[in-house]
């Protein structure tokens, strides 16, 4: 399969975690109308909580709370990216995106590598670093998951290009006022690497939202604004290859000169 049609949703966290995950349901619900391969949630769906504090809001994976996550997907028959939830594992809580398939089974998990220490905030007071990427293949299409402050890293985005990754999907909660980085950011990492980079953010007085999708060339050919709902576009795999006729970036490297500096 050349062609996917992918389906990114945007919400506004509230402060009940069960309304959240019931608006979350009811949006992909909506979504699957248009039968979409792959879904997207946004980062920390069910309910945006201080680092310190997110241990309370954790869940084993898997649990009752991925099997309702997971008879979502298999009721819709598409493919989901369970946005992050805290995942608890020991004394440890990571920053997780669990993904399903169109039966709703768990194939794989990523923990979010780089932890927002940044602009004053403190993402490691309570929560442990993932180590590890996630090359996935769903419906014939490879893809790699990041999250939020990953999108500001272009190692994680190279390497999954490296590995044959035609998609990266990135769940978000992207503080305001930062739009223009999110922007910038969502589009580079597909430029940099002549993939398509899908980034479902949260939205609202605190979140930048603007969702939205990048293809090989940098452009964005799906978005939102501000709202909650959904957006939807197709995605020609073909395009990757084309672009990279033309733009063979990943050939054209020099890592002979840039490794000089190390020794």
């Amino acid at each position: 399969m050349k062609e996917y049609r992918l389906c990114g949703v945007q919400i506004e966290t509230e402060k009940s975690p069960r309304t959240n995950v019931e608006k979350l349901l009811r949006l992909t619900r909506e979504a699957a109308s248009f039968k979409p391969d792959f879904i997207v949630y946004p980062e920390m769906f069910e309910t945006v909580a201080k680092p310190e504090d997110a241990v309370r809001y954790s869940h084993k994976i898997p649990s009752d709370f991925t099997e309702e996550i997971g008879a979502c997907a298999r009721e819709c028959g598409t493919n989901l990216i369970a946005g992050s939830i805290f995942e608890k594992e020991g004394d440890c809580v990571y920053n997780t995106a669990v993904v399903f398939d169109r039966n709703g089974r768990i194939i794989g998990k990523y923990r979010k590598m780089h932890l927002f220490d940044a602009f004053g905030y403190g993402e490691s007071k309570g929560i442990v670093k993932g180590n590890e990427p996630l090359v996935c293949e769903l419906d014939g299409l490879r893809f790699g998951v990041a999250i939020c402050y990953d999108i500001r890293f272009p190692e994680i985005f190279r390497y999954y290009a490296l590995e044959g990754v035609r998609v990266v999907f990135v769940p978000a909660a992207f503080f305001q006022p930062n739009h223009d980085h999110w922007v910038l950011n969502v589009r580079s990492r597909a430029l940099d690497n002549t993939i398509y980079v899908m980034a479902c953010n949260q939205t609202g007085n605190r979140f930048v939202g603007r969702s939205m999708v990048a293809n090989p060339w940098g452009i964005s050919i799906a978005s939102m604004g501000l709202e909650e709902g959904f957006f939807r576009t197709d995605v020609d795999l073909s395009l990757i290859e084309r672009t990279r006729e033309k733009l063979p970036f990943l050939e054209n490297r020099r890592f002979d000169v840039c490794g000089k500096r190390n020794e």
